[in-house]
């Protein structure tokens, strides 16, 4: 499951257990100091906080080519854009400073941390554990532009491949579009494959026209069946699939220049790990 839809809202999976887990140590850290007659939540919140800046930060430097010059950019976290170990590392720090300044409440606020990173951690290793590694593109039929069917699984085989589900009616998926256009331009090496989700080829074939899109393997999934299979209902979704056709990596949302070249990355590595 990649994503949990409630209503119109869905939010990756990853998300939504990092604010499970922080609700957790919001819990577990009122409860813990209330021997105390004292307050931990806004040292937790802080510790979040501090680390998820210095990751925005960190990822921001990482890729400062496609960022440069656009501050907006670099605010705009809803690319997905934050580097891992800068936020563990960094919030260690900002939790042994919590603990070192306040002795009051210390005990409070480590209980609470720890079960949130507890919860966390175990859910995490349990899921990469029973995860199906060799996981497959699913063998769905979709249609060309030009009214004939195809088994997506052909297209562009034997590369590693970007497989885009999108909609015309959804604003993240029209604002990355002509992210993806420029890699597909630009990357002979890697196959982008435009799957759109619900909709018929006389409205993808208008909105193309309409934004003077240039793209290559847009096809249409009518049923919407490629996002029910690899269960999201988010759009825009991206797939990252190796060589031999198996899932590599997933996106949710919205991808800039940054985070579709750090995604990239990561899929590369993998398909050289693979040959080696």
């Amino acid at each position: 499951m990649m994503s949990l839809s409630i209503g119109p809202i869905s939010l990756p999976f990853d998300r939504l257990l990092l604010l499970i887990c922080l609700a957790i140590a919001f819990i577990v850290g009122a409860v813990a100091a209330k021997k105390d007659k004292t307050s931990v939540d806004g040292r937790i919140a802080g510790i979040f906080i501090i680390a998820l800046i210095a990751a925005r930060i960190s990822f921001v430097i990482q890729y400062w080519q496609e960022f440069q010059g656009n501050v907006w950019a670099m605010m705009d976290i809803r690319d997905g854009g934050f580097d891992g170990l800068t936020a563990i590392v960094i919030g260690f720090i900002a939790l042994i400073g919590f603990v070192w300044k306040q002795a009051k409440g210390r005990q409070a606020m480590l209980k609470g941390v720890m079960a949130g990173v507890t919860v966390w951690g175990l859910t995490t290793v349990s899921l990469w554990a029973i995860k199906d590694t060799s996981q497959q593109l699913p063998h769905i039929m979709v249609k060309q532009l030009g009214g004939s069917t195809v088994n997506l699984s052909e297209v562009e085989h034997g590369k590693p491949r970007v497989i885009n589900l999108w909609a015309t009616w959804c604003p993240p998926c029209r604002r990355e579009m002509p992210v993806l256009e420029e890699a597909q331009q630009t990357m002979d090496d890697i196959g982008f494959v435009f799957v759109n989700q619900g909709e018929h080829s006389a409205i993808i074939e208008q909105y193309l026209q309409q934004e003077t899109l240039l793209l290559d393997n847009v096809l249409a999934d009518t049923a919407g069946s490629l996002g029910y299979q690899v269960g999201s209902r988010a759009l825009p979704t991206t797939l990252f699939v190796n060589g031999q056709g198996q899932l590599v990596d997933a996106h949710l949302g919205e991808l800039s220049k940054a985070s579709l070249k750090a995604k990239l990355k990561k899929l590369i590595d993998k398909e050289q790990e693979n040959t080696n």
